[in-house]
């Protein structure tokens, strides 16, 4: 999977194994991750947070993208793009879960990424959504299909690849 849970479980839990940070690092410069639509779908918060936990909660997702952080900065000569995680459309989940989805993006953007590190944001999420909660109908591939149309991936792909080149650059913070 490309959840929270999944980046973590990989890259901070099982750390020494195939795929993770300290392999990737030493064949890449620039790493790029990004979560599928599915992560919008964010149930409510128990009031337990739990790193360990694979439930698409608010206060999963917080624990394990800040233990995600520390990892990353423990490579200061690597660059990692995050590209925030697009979310459904307004037929495929409700306002709740939209409403945390943009929380989470939210709080991805004006908290957890901090000026001067090592780790960009690629805000997919805002492009996706042009300020609202769900993605744009007219920038899916169907009624009930949350993936780009050729259309809107046409649009975002030279957006992408500029963000990409800013960050390599030095002009992304």
């Amino acid at each position: 999977g490309n959840y929270p849970y999944d980046y973590w479980n990989l890259w901070v839990n099982r750390s020494g194994q195939d795929l993770t940070l300290e392999t990737l690092t030493t064949q890449y410069h620039v790493i790029i991750f990004k979560h599928c639509f599915p992560v919008s779908e964010i149930e409510a918060d128990t009031g337990n947070p739990d790193i360990a936990s694979d439930a698409k909660r608010l206060e999963n997702y917080y624990l394990q993208y800040n233990a995600l952080k520390a990892k990353l900065r423990e490579f200061p000569n690597n660059i990692f793009i995050v590209w925030t995680g697009a979310v459904e459309l307004s037929s495929d989940i409700d306002e709740g879960m939209a409403q945390r989805t943009r929380t989470f993006f939210d709080w991805v953007k004006t908290s957890w990424d901090e000026p001067g590190d090592n780790i960009h944001i690629f805000d997919f999420y805002a492009l996706e959504t042009e300020g609202t909660l769900y993605m744009r109908p007219e920038h899916a591939s169907g009624a009930n299909d949350a993936h780009p149309n050729s259309a809107f991936a046409q649009e975002v792909a030279p957006v992408f690849c500029q963000r990409i080149v800013d960050v390599i650059e030095g002009r992304a913070d």
